[in-house]
């Protein structure tokens, strides 16, 4: 079986790896012979994972990979799409009571790897423990059916499709740059989560009485942050909004990653302004930019992007990509993805944390993700050192706007290096 890849593998490079981590923490100890069973059984319901990317004269594609997944102990970030990773851009490790799922974000995103994390989750909570009874209606088992939609094996249309797009899509050519955030990988072993929880009712009331949603309320929690403790900025604080175009697309099933970014831009006449005025002008921004129709418009820039790159040499088509990378979804000082309740189908009777983790060279320095896991709104704030002062600061405007907090200590993490085929 072959896969096109998705035309953003180009911008790749070794300063440019792209990639996530999720993480969940058992109550019991990780058993690794059944974790070895429930990767060789969910892997049969996700084939689309088992690949490996190869070079053909002057383009990737990706072909079936035979190997098992590799399975690390220790939870040590290994790279992907190299021998260590047997050329999958999947892998997992485990430590004591953690399983990691590293996955690279040009083959899959959040909600693409979600559904094979609960599969893997199910398998391996059903070896160790097979009288528990879960709910199933959530959940793929390993001989079920694969939707067609749902193996698609590209994220674009062919051609470019019609669209009226709603409203304006401005975005700063300059922005503020974090210059307290180490640039590259030099320090990408030593990354720092600095991880806060918040009571899911108080956050949803505070944030719907400013006029808001538990996205753009963090991010405009966030740009007050910088602005504090930046007060010499004068460029535009911009928050890099994640986002997925799966419903412009029709295509709500498909595993492939379907991220876009929405900028929000903070000017130097908001610094005053008050959070429920902050909330409004980014609210406003995102039902705006992020509509059905200027989602299509991205989709047919990579449309355009795949007919651009076919006549380009290898090397040429990753300088085009990249510069088209960074001159779009990676121009802004922060980046903040909001995933949501993650529906675990009861399997958190035997999980402590769930973990989200992402690679940030795209963000400006600093990444926020944002997910609902039983009572509490789970704040990740993922940076390039091991300084607080963000997440304090953050921390303090949550409780100047009276909403109590709970912060963990900060853990450093590891991203996973990406190779590519020679």
């Amino acid at each position: 079986m072959e896969y096109r890849v998705n035309n953003l593998i180009y911008a790749a490079g070794k300063d440019l790896l792209n990639t996530i981590r999720t993480v969940f923490v058992m109550t019991e100890p990780v058993d690794a012979e059944a974790l070895r069973k429930a990767a060789d059984l969910t892997v049969k319901r996700y084939p689309y994972f088992s690949v490996k990317l190869i070079r053909r004269g002057e383009e990737y594609v990706m072909v079936h990979n035979d190997a098992p997944l590799t399975i690390t102990p220790d939870c040590r970030a290994i790279p992907l799409g190299g021998a260590e990773s047997g050329g999958h851009l999947l892998a997992l490790s485990y430590d004591k009571y953690r399983i990691s799922v590293d996955s690279s974000h040009f083959m899959t995103d959040g909600t693409g790897i979600f559904p094979f994390d609960k599969t893997l989750l199910y398998c391996y909570l059903h070896i160790l423990h097979p009288e528990e009874e879960f709910d199933l209606s959530g959940i793929a088992m390993p001989d079920s059916e694969i939707p067609p939609d749902e193996a698609d094996d590209y994220p674009f249309p062919d051609e470019p499709v019609e669209t009226t797009p709603l409203g304006m899509r401005y975005s700063p050519v300059e922005v503020f740059k974090l210059s307290d955030q180490p640039k590259g990988y030099k320090s990408r072993d030593k990354w720092t989560s600095f991880r806060i929880k918040v009571k899911q009712k108080d956050l949803m009331r505070y944030a719907s009485s400013v006029d808001g949603s538990p996205a753009t309320f963090i991010a405009s929690v966030m740009y007050r942050t910088i602005a504090d403790l930046h007060p010499e900025c004068e460029l535009p604080i911009v928050c890099g909004m994640q986002h997925q175009y799966r419903k412009a697309l029709g295509k709500p099933l498909s595993h492939l990653c379907h991220v876009n970014i929405v900028p929000i831009p903070y000017t130097s006449r908001m610094k005053d302004r008050e959070i429920e005025l902050l909330n409004t002008m980014a609210r406003g921004t995102i039902i705006v930019r992020a509509d059905d129709d200027n989602d299509l418009l991205s989709v047919n820039a990579h449309i355009e992007n795949e007919k651009k790159i076919k006549a380009l040499t290898l090397a040429e088509k990753h300088r085009y990509m990249r510069d088209f990378l960074l001159a779009g979804i990676g121009r802004n000082t922060f980046e903040v993805s909001y995933t949501g309740r993650v529906p675990f189908s009861g399997l958190d009777k035997y999980m402590s944390d769930f973990i989200p983790i992402l690679d940030m060279s795209l963000s400006g320095g600093i990444s926020i993700e944002i997910f609902t896991a039983g009572e509490n709104f789970c704040i990740n704030i993922m940076q390039r050192n091991d300084d607080g002062k963000y997440a304090d600061r953050f921390v303090g405007i949550l409780s100047e706007n009276g909403i109590a907090c709970v912060s963990e200590p900060p853990e450093h993490f590891e991203i996973n290096d990406f190779v590519l085929p020679e």
